[in-house]
């Protein structure tokens, strides 16, 4: 009789990680801690706003109060950054569905709202520049320089997300490209503009 002795089958090797956007668990946790980062901003610059608001509001209820006058191209800019938040968000919905080329074409047109926004601030303050209303000509004036001009510093940092966006839209698959984090603190920006421009302007 004879035995035939078979020999096990090796061990067969563990799956290979699935590659590109560093499989399916890194892409979701970068984004919560993308999530989470522009949260933590969002709450220092509006603390940071919220002090400098409220140092406004009790110099205005005292003695020797002049208010800035209220440059006329504010008025389409605000509609621009506003515009351009709507855009946003209408691109952002289109990511999330895979549509890229709407995606992109939506984020373009944002880019140029925030643009314009950004072109109407430095016209408005070169309308006041223009008509005496320097940094320390009164209380108002300076408190609309120095509240606009770190607005505007963060609307270019936003500006430079947003081009940076729009890169990706052309460069990577659709399932890497996540625009709920710019989308944070673009409205965030726009939302603080709008404050902003109530308090200063309002008699």
């Amino acid at each position: 009789m004879t035995v035939t002795l078979e020999r096990p089958a090796p061990p067969k090797a563990p799956p290979a990680p699935p590659r590109g956007n560093g499989g399916s668990r890194g892409r979701p946790d970068r984004e919560r801690s993308s999530a989470l980062f522009v949260w933590l901003v969002v709450a220092a610059v509006g603390m940071f706003f919220l002090g400098l608001s409220s140092a406004l509001l009790s110099r205005m209820g005292s003695v020797g109060w002049v208010p800035a006058p209220r440059p006329p191209v504010l008025w389409p800019g605000t509609a621009a950054l506003l515009g351009s938040s709507a855009a946003l968000e209408a691109a952002r919905r289109a990511a999330r569905r895979g549509v890229l080329d709407r995606a992109r074409v939506r984020l373009a047109w944002g880019v140029a709202l925030g643009t314009g926004f950004l072109a109407a601030q430095l016209i408005g303050w070169g309308w006041l520049s223009s008509s005496g209303v320097g940094v320390a000509a009164n209380p108002g004036a300076s408190y609309f320089y120095v509240l606009s001009g770190a607005h505007l510093l963060h609307v270019v940092g936003g500006l430079v997300w947003w081009v940076l966006a729009l890169w990706r839209t052309r460069s990577q698959a659709p399932a890497a490209v996540d625009l709920s984090s710019l989308s944070v603190y673009w409205h965030f920006l726009a939302g603080l503009w709008v404050w902003l421009f109530v308090v200063l302007f309002t008699r």
